[in-house]
């Protein structure tokens, strides 16, 4: 009697067998995405800083090395790069001071940047250049 049944059974595969993800996992997912993705948006323009001023800063020291220069050429020369690279740092951050061959120049900063909510995103910048006579 039931003979048109046989062959066309309902096959139903086990969890384990499943692949995929949940709408939970999909929104998590999303989340840490999320999370992640705005850190790189905020830190991104903070590191091409960084990077501006250690191409400033290995400039000077390349290109007043060796030659006779006095605290303000050596703020002036690196003034002039920062408004070249588009760099706004205060003169408070800038230290120049003389060493047993010539001047250290010391430039310490934080860069800081707003997350979420009260959860701020910092970078701190520290690098000390020689410029011998």
């Amino acid at each position: 009697m039931e003979s048109h049944r046989q062959g066309r059974r309902l096959v139903t595969t086990p969890r384990s067998r499943q692949r995929g993800i949940t709408f939970l996992g999909l929104c998590i997912l999303a989340v840490l995405v999320g999370v992640v993705g705005l850190a790189g948006i905020k830190l991104v323009p903070m590191y091409i800083m960084d990077l501006k001023l250690n191409k400033a800063m290995s400039g000077i020291s390349e290109d007043l090395t060796g030659k006779e220069v006095t605290p303000s050429s050596i703020q002036y020369a690196l003034f002039k790069r920062f408004s070249i690279d588009d760099v706004n740092l205060s003169k408070d951050n800038i230290k120049v001071a003389p060493s047993k061959n010539g001047f250290s120049v010391h430039i310490q900063y934080e860069n800081r940047a707003p997350y979420l909510g009260d959860i701020w995103l910092m970078i701190v910048y520290d690098k000390t250049v020689e410029i011998r006579k």
